[in-house]
């Protein structure tokens, strides 16, 4: 009888003991991380390295061999006040013109007084002499001397570029990581706890913006991380 009631108790402490190594694991299994997210910016102000500017202009004739010389004779013009600037060959491509007949157009009014033909020209401009482009897009009236208005519609808006964005890549988003590290830690103060390691990481995508209205070379960079930090 006392066999039986040892063998009992002996199960009912296993049983137990098995219940209260069971209810700890599955306290540590469900105890779920504690973490914050965050965000961090970083901004840099940067200059514009590539000036682009599409110089077009329009040429009329009744004639097509005497507007051929006439558009090579404008371009010539184009190419030597760009020369004037300190633009030379490498920092432009004279496209092909494009012609416009309009005596066969259906629609164009045959009693107007209007060319037959129409050349249509761009002089891409494209270069890093960035201060030399834009000294040269301002002045462009001048070429009105030698018989050529050149456009100033929104296809020959002058644009710049800055290319440079892999060179300034790990240093801003260092700091982006940084600053979001900032904000967890201030985060993690007011709740008196501690950051700890990084868990997961996304880096957003690079914004490339005009820094201001009139001041489009001047370029403004921008990047957003965000980081979820282990709080202790």
């Amino acid at each position: 009888m006392k066999e039986i009631k040892t063998i009992v108790i002996a199960a009912a402490v296993s049983v137990i003991a098995s219940a209260c190594i069971l209810a700890f694991g599955l306290s540590t299994v469900a105890r779920p991380d504690r973490t914050v997210t965050v965000r961090g910016l970083a901004e840099k102000e940067v200059d514009a390295d590539i000036a682009v500017w599409p110089l077009s202009f329009t040429l009329g004739g009744n004639d097509l061999a005497v507007l051929q010389k006439n558009v090579m004779t404008a371009v010539d013009s184009v190419k030597a006040y760009l020369a004037e600037y300190g633009l030379d060959g490498s920092d432009y491509t004279v496209q092909a013109p494009s012609i416009t007949d309009n005596s066969v157009n259906p629609y164009i009014d045959r009693n107007a007084d209007r060319y037959t033909y129409l050349a249509k020209n761009v002089i891409l401009v494209r270069s890093s002499k960035v201060d030399k482009v834009k000294a040269a897009h301002a002045d462009s009236l001048k070429l009105m001397g030698d018989g050529i208005a050149v456009s100033q519609d929104y296809d020959s808006k002058i644009s710049y570029e800055f290319t440079g964005l892999n060179e300034i890549k790990p240093a801003m988003i260092a700091e982006a990581t940084q600053n979001a590290r900032l904000a967890a830690e201030q985060f993690a103060r007011d709740s008196g706890s501690k950051v700890g390691k990084i868990k997961r990481a996304t880096q957003g995508l690079f914004s490339i913006d005009n820094l201001a209205v009139g001041l489009e070379e001047k370029k403004n960079v921008r990047v957003v991380t965000t980081v979820e930090y282990l709080i202790k």
